[in-house]
């Protein structure tokens, strides 16, 4: 039987416990601690995160560049099947396993991550998740042209819903209107996103205005365009985004921009047309502008899946076989960027810029360390919306 005693020289141990910073939690992980040394380290990573309930894992302790995490699997000291992972962006979003402290039932891992970032992270025990979220490292922030500023006026955005009888399926969106639009002013220009609620909830509209506002765009009418939802429920993104046809480019063609200009006055020449979009959506973008040049000519591609979801991995060596067209590409892309079985999205897109510029096209290729995530494409908004609207125009 366990003496009362006992139990409070153990509490009273815990609590007096010294936490433990990231950096000295990565050295004494090296040593792979056991038996006393394990207990002490276990009793420190405790001390660190006291308020927090770590068998769903703690939120990370984050110092300049190094990410602590830790996790108590079972409170036991049966370990389980498979050590812990911390899923998420990590690793190129294939994940790291923990480390073991010995047999205390808890298991630790320091990562360095860039400090201009943010990732999303997820503990995953037995192919389980039971925690997450999502850190933003010391140096990460906004632009100010995504935020509201003090004497510029803003637009509205309107809702767009309807039926697309190219993909069989409805859709969802919206149309934001800046407010330098005049219904009898001259035409706007055009741009078009994929995954348009994301990019609405990245602030596009407060950029654009703000870039209007400072003469790096003219004034714009933006089509933020979800992906189509099937009868069954089912989205049809990947087919619409990933797929290299025409059908797409047809239903902007056909449909959505035809729809849009029933409302408000569109310039209708492809150098005041630019179609954009992250990921799936920025191979899409550019796959509309390569089929019809003369339906979008500036391109916004930010981490653009250029790797083989659907065969896009082909791109660079049709950009070299094909004669040039008259569009201007704009490129984003993060070290921190994804790899899987698809592909190496880091090097597909420098595969694509490599390609361009072999082939004399305008082309732009924003480099950081941003993960695959629409919050590092909303970072990047101010700069990539800039130069795809800067001169020369596409062609020229």
């Amino acid at each position: 039987m366990i003496q009362p005693c006992a139990i409070l020289l153990a509490a009273a141990a815990l609590t007096a416990a010294e936490p433990v910073s990231p950096s000295t939690l990565r050295e004494l992980l090296t040593t792979h601690p056991t038996g006393p040394a394990a207990e002490k380290l276990a009793a420190r990573v405790r001390a660190t995160f006291p308020k927090t309930d770590l068998k769903r894992g703690a939120k990370p302790l984050v110092e300049k560049e190094l990410v602590a995490f830790a996790i108590e699997v079972d409170g036991s000291k049966q370990k389980p099947a498979k050590a812990p992972r911390m899923g998420g962006m990590l690793n190129h979003g294939r994940g790291v396993e923990l480390v073991a402290i010995g047999e205390t039932g808890l298991w630790a891992l320091v990562e360095e991550v860039a400090t201009d970032t943010k990732f999303s992270y997820q503990y995953d025990v037995d192919g389980k998740r039971v925690g997450g979220g999502a850190i933003e490292m010391p140096g990460w922030k906004y632009p100010p042209e995504s935020s509201e500023r003090p004497g510029v006026k803003y637009g509205k955005y309107e809702p767009l819903a309807f039926r697309s009888e190219v993909f069989a399926n409805n859709r969802k969106g919206w149309i934001y209107v800046p407010a330098s639009y005049q219904p009898d002013g001259p035409p706007a220009a055009v741009m078009i996103f994929q995954d348009g609620s994301a990019y609405k909830n990245e602030h596009v509209g407060t950029v654009v205005d703000n870039l209007i506002e400072s003469k790096k765009m003219p004034t714009t009418i933006l089509i933020l365009l979800d992906p189509g939802v099937n009868d069954d429920g089912r989205s049809n993104r990947s087919v619409e985004y990933d797929t290299l046809d025409d059908r797409y480019a047809r239903f902007l063609a056909e449909e959505a921009l035809p729809r849009v200009a029933k409302l408000y006055k569109l310039r209708t020449d492809a150098a005041s047309r630019a179609i954009g979009g992250a990921s799936s959506g920025g191979i899409c973008a550019f796959n509309v502008a390569w089929r019809r040049p003369d339906l979008c000519g500036r391109v916004c591609s930010q981490i653009g899946s250029f790797t083989n979801i659907r065969g896009g991995g082909v791109f660079p060596d049709l950009v070299r076989q094909a004669e040039k067209k008259p569009i201007k590409v704009f490129l984003a892309d993060g070290t921190n960027d994804i790899i899987n079985r698809f592909g190496d999205w880091w090097q597909a897109n420098n595969a694509m810029y490599a390609a361009l510029v072999e082939k004399g096209y305008d082309v732009h290729f924003l480099k950081d360390r941003g993960f695959h995530a629409f919050w590092t494409c909303g970072r990047q908004l101010p700069e990539a919306l800039a130069w795809t609207w800067s001169d020369p125009a596409p062609g020229k």
